[in-house]
């Protein structure tokens, strides 16, 4: 339900229908006249509608500049949020690389542990074999040289196979360093979404606040418009009674004197504020 406000602007008194409250209304009545009163310091050429026209002008500058202003912010928040997303994406994908680079490690290690252990076996049971060999007689001298070639190559096999081990524990530390790596990389990534996420919560509270004020600025520019209108019937009524007057005085007077528009405002204005 819409209230029945009287205010006054620039000496002269208005009855508005708003939602707003009178104390509202009067400091934005407030407001306007002290932005008249600076348009028409010092400007005695200037009529009230003239710097009506400034103030509305002024203020629609200001409305359209503070638009302006939250496009910018709009666009800087949409940038931080597809930013963030992006960072969000890339570190999924960094850590899935990294588990399966793991798992592919872990494999192949469980895989060469279980072949040492096989080979370790047969080195076992050739060493006990050579043992009988060389404990036999004569007879099995023959058998005993074979199992002696069998040694050796099996020596041969323990050594590559201690060497394929240390290559192993070798590639274990490389993957273990590039875990740490890719941890501290993941734990980067973490920090610099987190600051992303604290960018946008504080640029969505600043949006916000001048969204508000862009909306204020857009209920004062309505009013300015009211009032303008109401200026602009004001003097289309003051120029038709300048007509009918000087109608009525072509008769009587040979040489009338004449009248402007701003003697006639002047003089209305001086009626109004007795």
């Amino acid at each position: 339900m819409k209230n029945k406000v009287l205010v006054k602007i620039y000496g002269r008194d208005y009855l508005l229908a708003t939602e707003e409250s009178q104390g509202y209304s009067d400091r934005l009545a407030d407001m306007l006249n002290e932005k008249l009163r600076k348009a028409m310091t010092g400007k005695s050429e200037l009529s009230r509608l003239d710097g009506a026209m400034l103030v509305a002008l002024e203020a629609l500058d200001e409305a359209y500049k503070n638009r302006q202003s939250i496009d910018n912010i709009r666009g800087q928040i949409k940038d931080y949020v597809e930013a963030a997303d992006k960072a969000k994406a890339e570190a999924e994908n960094v850590k899935k690389d990294c588990a399966q680079k793991l798992a592919k490690a872990e494999k192949q290690v469980s895989e060469l542990e279980a072949r040492c252990k096989k080979l370790e076996e047969e080195g076992r049971i050739a060493v006990q074999n050579a043992s009988k060999i060389a404990a036999g007689t004569n007879l099995y001298m023959d058998k005993s040289n074979k199992q002696t070639e069998q040694i050796r190559e099996l020596s041969t096999k323990l050594t590559t196979i201690e060497a394929e081990k240390a290559t192993m524990n070798a590639a274990m530390k490389r993957v273990e360093n590039e875990k740490a790596v890719l941890d501290g990389a993941m734990r980067k990534l973490e920090n610099e979404n987190k600051s992303l996420n604290e960018a946008i919560d504080k640029y969505e509270k600043g949006s916000a606040v001048f969204m508000d004020k862009a909306d204020k600025l857009e209920s004062e520019n309505n009013k300015l418009r009211e009032n303008m209108k109401q200026f602009e019937r004001e003097n289309a009524f003051l120029k038709e009674k300048i007509n009918q007057l000087e109608a009525e005085k072509a008769p009587a007077v040979k040489q009338p004197s004449r009248v402007t528009l701003a003697g006639l405002t002047q003089n209305n204005s001086g009626k109004g504020n007795k």
